[in-house]
C-alpha cells in the first residue's frame, strides 16, 4: 500500500486507539458471559429443550459476530501501528472522519464498501 498523507492528527489517532481498545475489552468480557451461560449441567424437560437449543444457537451466533468484530478491531489496531489507519484498503483514499467516528474499525470508505456489497450480491 502506498503511503498516503492522512489528515488525522496523532491526538485523533490516540482517541481512535482508545476507542478500539475499549470496544475490544467490552467484546471480550461479553464473550466470557455468553460462553459461561451455556455451561449449565441441569436436566431440562422436553418442553424446554427446544428453547434451550435456540438460546444456545443465538449465543453461538452472537459469539461468532463478536469474534468477527474483534478481528476487525485487531486489524484496525494493526493499521494504526503501521501508520495506515484511516486509509481505504481498496482505493487508498482517506476514510472520512465521520465514518471512522461511527465505525472506528472501518477498512473501506463508503464508496468502496458499497461496491463490495453490490459485488457480493451478484
Amino acid at each position: 500500500m502506498s503511503q498516503l498523507t492522512v489528515s488525522i492528527t496523532s491526538s485523533q489517532i490516540e482517541v481512535y486507539r482508545a476507542l478500539l481498545l475499549d470496544k475490544k475489552r467490552f467484546l471480550r468480557a461479553g464473550l466470557g458471559l455468553k460462553r459461561d451461560s451455556g455451561n449449565e449441567n441441569q436436566r431440562i424437560n422436553e418442553e424446554d429443550q427446544a428453547q434451550s437449543s435456540h438460546d444456545e444457537f443465538l449465543a453461538l451466533s452472537l459469539n461468532n459476530l463478536d469474534y468477527t468484530q474483534l478481528r476487525l478491531i485487531d486489524a484496525a489496531l494493526d493499521r494504526i501501528a503501521a501508520g495506515d489507519f484511516g486509509v481505504c484498503l481498496d482505493c487508498d483514499e482517506e476514510i472520512p472522519e465521520r465514518r471512522l467516528k461511527a465505525i472506528a474499525w472501518a477498512k473501506y470508505c463508503v464508496k468502496c464498501q458499497d461496491k463490495s456489497y453490490v459485488e457480493d450480491e451478484e
